[in-house]
């Protein structure tokens, strides 16, 4: 049961909305501000008089992070997520919410100020100029969260009923200041989208898919009725299906029709599909108007789990895959495992080799559940799906919000890429769907890290055995070929004459190594 710690500025009504909200979810409450003078025997006020106001943040990030496992609702202070490794611990391990409220309501609820000691003393004028400034200092800080609850017109139980309603959700944040966004998984939660899409734009929604009209599968038909319903005009863009149609002239479809229709930058550009039309839909949503807002919706594993979430877009050239994109985060990824049931087994299972990738970069826990969990991941079964995507985004979204644009950690994420990107650019991206190319990239990866004294044989059995128990390939030699070596020469990791090669070690020791392409081809031809 994960704590629920409610956030925001002074007289949102944390600490009222924390004793009602565990009245409701018959939790126990803690008031982190009285729990801060309990331990230092004296007031806030005196804290900070006679000890300041780092001592007091000391204090509090201390008391705050031990309240993590109590599974409580925790009312904390107006300044405690300010502390950015405190914010981020709390949002990895419980459910984060921001209450807010217009500044005038609270500045009425906030009155003379008495026992804040940020507005102690200070005049009518004075206390409202130095709440604004404190909102505007506090703004990134109070983005980064799971969710947010205006309790300006809204009554304490109304307030209290939305954060109960989360507290069950699967929810993971990617905290990026104001371009902070969510990442909702469940079965069902494409019925969001609207919500969602008003909440990010306000004009009319481009819809990409590359489902036709004769396809049983109904995900893009029925988000574009939820759209409709709610009152938001659609424009439907139907792009080719597959990779070999991950190209500038569908990106051009994207940007041809949406000028046709006449959107403006008010549009939401979503996209409702796999990997390629993620990629396709994030480029076209970051250069349509110079930039729009963008949505993801994706239906397959591979897509909810790796492309959706990140800011990744791009498509291909003939010198290899994803050469020219850009980094343009969505505002809000719904991630509905209802839609993988559409999915043929191949297919569903293919996308496991990126759960494989994000277990080992993660640590042993993560992998050891991705061992327990392979026969019902293999079968489809919910449940384990949802923790393996919920892993998988976590994950990203920890070294997304270190390397946002691929300067150090993040390419630890291409594990199994830079070989597996040359295999399918070598098929011609037929025949071989890119979770398969990973799998097999992550066995040429593991060859790699045997040549260079960084991956012991027990990390090969081990992770090789992984793949196999999920159904993936890993007979490597059989797909292997000079064509798909060469490609890695256009590898967007290449650096001078050496190539940026992510190897494996035991589970969470991953590093990358500058590698010669001739010491790669002949680690990775055995």
């Amino acid at each position: 049961m994960r704590t629920i710690f409610l956030s925001g500025p002074m007289g949102a009504g944390k600490s009222t909305g924390a004793v009602a909200l565990g009245r409701r979810l018959r939790r126990p409450v803690i008031d982190l501000d009285q729990r801060i003078e309990a331990q230092a025997g004296m007031s806030i006020a005196r804290i900070f008089a006679e000890r300041g106001e780092g001592a007091f943040r000391g204090l509090e990030a201390e008391l705050a992070r031990a309240t993590i496992t109590e599974g409580a609702v925790v009312a904390l202070g107006g300044g405690a997520l300010t502390n950015d490794a405190l914010r981020h611990d709390l949002l990895e391990a419980g459910l984060v919410v921001t209450l807010r409220a217009d500044p005038e309501v609270l500045l009425q609820r906030i009155g003379d100020g008495g026992g804040r000691p940020l507005l102690a003393g200070l005049e009518v004028a004075q206390r409202r100029a130095r709440l604004l400034a404190l909102l505007e200092a506090r703004a990134c800080a109070y983005a980064e969260c799971h969710a947010e609850v205006d309790t300006g017109d809204t009554s304490v139980d109304e307030a209290v009923e939305q954060i109960a309603a989360l507290a069950e959700d699967v929810r993971v944040v990617v905290p990026l200041g104001l371009r902070t966004y969510r990442v909702e998984i469940g079965r069902g939660v494409r019925a969001r989208v609207a919500e969602r899409a008003r909440a990010a734009a306000k004009g009319d929604v481009v819809l990409v898919h590359d489902v036709a009209a004769d396809n049983p599968r109904p995900w893009p038909r029925d988000v574009a009725e939820r759209l409709t319903q709610a009152g938001r005009r659609c424009v439907s863009v139907r792009l080719e299906d597959g990779e070999r149609f991950k190209h500038v002239g569908s990106v051009e479809t994207i940007w041809d029709a949406a000028l046709d229709a006449g959107v403006d930058r008010h549009a939401l550009v979503l996209g409702v599909g796999g990997g390629v039309v993620g990629d396709l839909t994030g480029f076209a949503a970051s250069t349509l108007l110079r930039g729009v807002a963008l949505g993801q919706v994706p239906t397959t594993l591979l897509s909810m789990v790796d492309s959706s979430v990140g800011g990744k877009t791009g498509f291909n050239r003939p010198r290899g895959k994803n050469l020219v994109g850009t980094f343009y985060q969505p505002s809000f990824v719904l991630c509905d495992v209802e839609t993988l049931s559409t999915l043929d087994d191949a297919e569903r299972v293919s996308g496991l080799a990126e759960v494989v990738k994000s277990a080992w970069l993660d640590g042993e826990d993560a992998v050891a559940r991705l061992e327990a969990d392979a026969s019902a991941l293999r079968a489809g079964e919910e449940g384990a799906t949802i923790r393996a995507i919920e892993m998988s985004v976590r994950l990203k979204a920890r070294i997304v919000r270190q390397d946002e644009r691929e300067g150090g950690k993040r390419m630890w994420l291409n594990l199994g890429h830079t070989v597996g990107h040359g295999l399918e650019a070598a098929h011609h991206y037929v025949g071989l769907r890119h979770g398969e190319a990973v799998a097999l990239g992550m066995i040429a990866a593991l060859r790699v890290g045997v040549a260079q004294g960084r991956t012991e044989a027990d990390s090969v059995a081990r992770l090789t055995q992984l793949l196999s128990a999920l159904g993936l390939p890993v007979d490597l030699d059989e797909r292997l070929s000079e064509e798909a070596l060469d490609f890695i020469e256009s590898d967007k990791k290449k650096s001078g004459s050496s190539v940026r090669f992510v190897v494996p070690g035991r589970p969470g020791d991953t590093c990358v190594l500058p590698l010669s392409l001739g010491a790669i081809k002949t680690a990775v031809r055995g």
